[in-house]
């Protein structure tokens, strides 16, 4: 499972355990139709008639700056701020705002064209720096056909997905300089090594959410509800009758992505929402990669094993 899938998983799982929250709700919104954009994107990459060994990275966060997509090639260096957003848009440069009209509402938002302006620079100073001197090129990609530019911006263009890989073409074929290896080399390095990291941001903290607030217990990989009680040497579920004897997996990869890795005994029993101490010692055993501490202030090391919520995320993808 990549990164921009796990972000996705995160918001996924924390806006199903806990009541309804304007602002985890607008999350959830946004950071589905953004990864569900950048999916589009990066298919339609493929068909992309560019020069060979193309590199396409997702997620990035170089010096403080998010990138939704970077396209390298030895004849092209391409940032693109993927939209997917629907209404008419309008990039005021005048004013420098960027404002979308829909069902007859004005909506101000972020202006992707300066959000793209300041990638470029920060991908093109750190590329300076480290020797390696090649233009940095960005595009805005309207990942929706139901989005439409009534004010084109100035300093980048605005085009629609369908058109995306021929201005990639026309980019390159534009372009007569080429790297080196050495220099292809030195940008994919720099590239990689700044993929953002899961745990980089309390998505609670940022979220204004309480622990108290989340619900916890054992949810069903057939109906999805949080309805697993723990009967003799299995999961049952009390709205499905669905059995797993190892419902309880999926759970602790839920508590990592919501809390992080480390976990105590305590923590343990009141996530999965049981108190026999004898099934969490064993479970410790089997779930965890090492302990820190003490015996009486021991906290264990979860495994991180995210693939085993796949289906669950398939089927918060699909929700509209």
């Amino acid at each position: 499972m990549k990164l921009h899938e796990l972000e996705v998983l995160r918001i996924c799982i924390l806006k199903s355990r806990m009541e309804k929250s304007a602002k985890v709700d607008s999350s959830y919104r946004n950071i589905k139709a953004g990864f569900s954009g950048e999916e589009k994107t990066t298919s339609y990459l493929m068909e992309a008639n560019l020069t060979p060994k193309v590199s396409i990275y997702r997620h990035i966060n170089l010096d403080n700056t998010q990138y939704d997509i970077i396209v390298v090639t030895q004849k092209l260096i391409c940032v693109l701020e993927v939209k997917n957003m629907t209404g008419e848009f309008y990039f005021d440069s005048s004013n420098k705002q960027f404002y979308r009209i829909k069902n007859g509402l004005k909506e101000g938002m972020r202006n992707p064209e300066l959000q793209l302006q300041r990638a470029v620079k920060v991908l093109q100073k750190r590329l300076n720096r480290n020797g390696v001197d090649f233009p940095v090129k960005g595009l805005i990609i309207l990942a929706s056909r139901a989005g439409i530019v009534i004010e084109s911006p100035t300093l980048f263009q605005a085009v629609p997905i369908d058109a995306m890989c021929d201005f990639l073409e026309q980019m390159e074929s534009d372009n007569r300089k080429l790297m080196t290896h050495e220099e292809l080399k030195k940008v994919r390095h720099i590239i990689k090594r700044n993929g953002n990291k899961v745990y980089e941001t309390d998505i609670l903290e940022h979220h204004g959410v309480t622990h108290s607030s989340i619900k916890t217990g054992v949810r069903c990989l057939k109906c999805f509800e949080i309805s697993m009680t723990r009967i003799f040497s299995t999961w049952l579920c009390i709205r499905c009758s669905h059995r797993d004897k190892g419902a309880h997996i999926a759970a602790l990869q839920k508590f990592q992505l919501l809390f992080g890795r480390e976990v105590s005994s305590d923590r343990l029993k009141w996530w999965l929402g049981i108190e026999d101490k004898y099934f969490i010692k064993r479970i410790v055993k089997e779930v965890s990669e090492n302990s820190i501490g003490s015996s009486r202030n021991r906290t264990y090391v979860l495994s991180f094993k995210p693939w085993v919520l796949e289906t669950f995320l398939t089927s918060e993808l699909r929700k509209n």
